[in-house]
């Protein structure tokens, strides 16, 4: 076990009476705690952490936050600061204690209701943008299944010109989220939202569907950080095999999509590629389906391209 450097995970070591502790030294302070706690893996991320919490607590950018480094830093701040600290050292996820996390240069407002948006989800909306372009339709319908925080419906309703956005969710408490961000990023009105289970509540054809599903194997979960253990359950596990979820929406996608000229995308974990392939070829057998990595290099998407 790592020793600590002091009592508290704010050292008063570097501050005194007549000298309080200026904004950049509390940024070491922080930093150093996180580390040497267990909160992060290595001090480049506890130093990428604390400058998320001091902006979020001081209320600044990241230009602002390194221009003020001299600065004290304010003695009203420092209990939410050690407060956001324990909270964090709990594993606490981090965009939970701040209350936001960025998707697609947007900042969307989560809690611990709805999963916190990855970066790689962004793909998602860079393919189905691209789509758009590509097929250039007269109207656009899209349906986002799971929509949780509401960062994809969002950020399509705001990307696209006067598209039809659907959001679904089972938990009214996601949507509750959800409806919060597409108004204040989009829009009263821009996004429709249905409470239910996958497409049930949708009527009509679309001609996009994202879906970002509970995937992730029961026992990869089991043995997950424990920051994931703070995220809601219904939103990650995908049972046994990670599949539980897609199979049930896979076989609904002939009824529900433009026969014509749609496009599917869904979220994957890397181990469900090939059962996904599966899937869609007796289902849709008709489609092309393309597994697309992330920037790690693993399989991410699953892109399913539908056309008469």
């Amino acid at each position: 076990m790592r020793s600590k450097r002091s009592n508290s995970p704010l050292s008063q070591q570097q501050a005194s009476p007549t000298r309080p502790a200026s904004i950049g030294q509390v940024l070491f302070q922080v930093r150093t705690a996180l580390f040497e706690y267990g909160a992060v893996s290595d001090e480049e991320e506890g130093r990428a952490e604390a400058e998320i919490l001091l902006q979020h607590l001081l209320s600044v950018g990241t230009t602002e936050l390194f221009a003020s480094m001299r600065s004290p830093f304010p003695a009203e701040q420092r209990d939410a600061l050690l407060a956001a600290l324990v909270r964090r050292i709990r594993h606490e996820p981090l965009r939970y204690i701040t209350g936001s996390c960025p998707f697609y240069g947007r900042e969307f407002n989560v809690d611990a209701r709805v999963l916190i948006p990855r970066p790689e989800t962004e793909q998602l909306i860079d393919l189905a943008l691209a789509w758009a372009v590509e097929s250039n339709p007269e109207s656009l319908r899209i349906a986002d299944i799971g929509t949780g925080s509401g960062a994809i419906a969002a950020t399509l309703a705001t990307e696209l010109p006067m598209p039809e956005v659907h959001a679904v969710d089972i938990s009214r408490d996601a949507l509750d989220v959800a409806t919060g961000n597409c108004e204040r990023l989009a829009g009263a009105g821009c996004v429709v939202f249905h409470e239910g289970d996958l497409t049930a509540p949708l009527k009509g054809r679309f001609d996009i569907l994202v879906a970002n599903l509970p995937y992730v194997q029961l026992k990869t979960l089991e043995d997950a950080e424990p920051e994931l253990a703070h995220e809601p359950r219904g939103a990650l596990d995908g049972g046994a095999s990670g599949m539980d979820v897609i199979d049930r929406l896979v076989p609904q996608l002939p009824a529900l999509m433009n026969p014509q000229h749609s496009l599917v995308l869904l979220e994957i974990d890397p181990p469900l590629a090939a059962p996904t392939i599966t899937l869609v070829e007796k289902h849709l057998p008709g489609a092309s389906i393309t597994i697309l990595s992330d920037f790690a290099g693993l399989a991410r998407v699953a892109e399913i391209r539908i056309n008469s």
